[in-house]
């Protein structure tokens, strides 16, 4: 699917991201990593995000890896509706996929 020309306005990203950050400690590199693929949303509202099954308009993307001492890396996700009529991005979410899901190089 080809992407709609940019800027897109963002909403909600950055209160979303502060607010589940404070309950998932992340090293600096992961929250540096976040906050630049915040950015990237602009220009690119879909990138490697999936339709959410079953949702029209909510996408799921992989965000960064997030070393986890048990299980190796879990992944950050991003859950967020693209509302193509207003040019905008609404921010529903982000979240830690509970499971490992192996090397870094597959992201």
């Amino acid at each position: 699917m080809a992407e709609p020309y940019g800027p897109w306005r963002l909403d909600d990203f950055e209160s979303k991201f502060d607010e589940w950050s404070r309950t998932v400690p992340l090293p600096g590199k992961v929250y540096a990593d976040i906050e630049r693929w915040i950015t990237t949303r602009t220009d690119r509202p879909r990138g490697d995000a999936v339709l959410v099954d079953g949702e029209e308009d909510v996408w799921l993307a992989p965000v960064a890896y997030l070393p986890d001492l048990d299980s190796g890396l879990q992944r950050v996700v991003c859950a967020y509706r693209i509302i193509e009529v207003e040019h905008r991005i609404v921010c529903e979410l982000f979240a830690v996929l509970p499971t490992s899901i192996g090397a870094e190089a597959d992201m």
